[in-house]
């Protein structure tokens, strides 16, 4: 598997990048982020990295300085260029630092996906076959879990014992979909138990360091959804974590504060956990027919006091609430995906392209069209 890290200040384009490229169909995967040269640095003294995907444009260390400092310190690192414009004369400059391709944002449409993917896998390989590196075991990658999951407070993670985990070093890929869905669910925000259920099957996955901040981060954006509407303001996630007590210290801090802006005094732990099934239940459907009353018999309630416990709760009508999380959707589909406006209108519940762009302008005082325009030519966008 080729382990990629890309770089860019934009963090939507980095959220697109990571979830719009078929990265596993072409052995490829996504183990971290970093928004500018410095913090791709740090990321790659921790990580092991194949590929570095980078932006040229970029605060603190751009990805010029990133590609020559890499180029120094890991020359078995493939590096490909990501830029908004072909800029040849700079395209020119990286390939003559050592980068092996470039991608310009502009083209990354759906169809030129897989030729895209096929040719820079095709260039890594090529540059592994001259510069052939030693193979990273999986005694190497079992000895930085271990380091990593069996470290405690008194103690740097480097100093963790080195065998005294029995942890697994692959990925089960069952028991993450589990985990994905047990941690959108946000039963756990208000059940205890669920929460310790939630840790203890959390760090018998075994994640490595990078991709179980990735996986956080993927759960983030579904918590902050609820989390920003009540409160106008966001949890954020670390850039990393050093040990998996700082990973069980920022979720117990996670879910304190969901339960501090979501957990009404005046509920049962019973209505509280009929509500999160069906925020969970709404993101899983958005593209189909949502309906407030099928979705109160689906969870054992009343129409009216399911309503009622959901504004409270959630800090928007339901109605208002599943409008947000479907404009949300268009804007990624249109952002980072060449499908038409029937299609995306269709995949984000609107069986009518006209009523889709009239509420999409409502929202945000563009047309789909308009927006997606802006995106392509690095606009600020609003939000409003």
């Amino acid at each position: 598997m080729i382990k990629v890290l890309i770089v860019d200040d934009d963090n939507l384009v980095r959220k697109g990048l990571r979830s719009m490229l078929p990265w596993k169909e072409y052995s490829m995967e996504v183990v971290g982020e970093a928004k500018n040269g410095e913090k791709a640095l740090e990321f790659l003294a921790m990580q092991t990295v194949d590929l570095l995907l980078t932006d040229l444009a970029m605060p603190v260390m751009s990805g010029m300085e990133l590609i020559r400092a890499v180029r120094k310190q890991y020359p078995r690192i493939s590096i490909v260029v990501l830029t908004l414009h072909q800029d040849f004369e700079y395209v020119q400059d990286c390939l003559r630092l050592g980068a092996i391709d470039y991608i310009a944002k502009v083209e990354l449409e759906t169809d030129s996906y897989d030729e895209v993917m096929g040719r820079i896998r095709g260039r890594i390989l090529e540059e592994k076959g001259k510069n052939a590196a030693p193979a990273i075991t999986d005694n190497d990658v079992q000895l930085t879990n271990n380091r990593f999951y069996d470290a405690v407070p008194s103690q740097k993670p480097d100093d963790a014992g080195q065998d005294k985990s029995s942890l697994p070093t692959l990925v089960n890929e069952d028991m993450l979909a589990d985990l994905r869905s047990h941690g959108l669910a946000l039963v756990w925000v208000h059940k205890a138990s669920e929460f310790d259920r939630f840790l203890e099957n959390l760090k018998r996955a075994a994640l490595p360091p990078a991709r179980l901040t990735a996986f956080l981060h993927s759960l983030l954006l579904g918590w902050n959804r609820i989390y920003t509407s009540v409160t106008k303001q966001q949890i954020e996630l670390p850039e990393a974590f050093g040990a998996w007590f700082e990973v069980e210290e920022w979720l117990r801090k996670a879910r304190a504060s969901l339960a501090a802006a979501i957990s009404k005094p005046q509920y049962s732990e019973e209505v509280k956990e009929c509500i999160a099934k069906a925020v969970q239940a709404m993101h899983e459907e958005i593209a189909g027919p949502v309906i407030a009353s099928e979705m109160a018999i689906r969870v054992n309630m009343s129409r009216s006091y399911f309503s009622q416990c959901f504004k409270d709760m959630v800090g928007m009508t339901f109605n208002e609430y599943l409008r947000s999380i479907r404009m949300d959707k268009a804007k990624e589909y249109l952002q980072y995906t060449q499908k038409n406006m029937q299609w995306i209108s269709e995949h984000t519940g609107y069986t009518d392209q006209k009523y889709f762009s009239r509420v999409f302008y409502e929202k945000t005082g563009m047309l789909p069209s308009e927006y997606r325009q802006s995106a392509q030519t690095g606009v600020q966008m609003s939000d409003v």
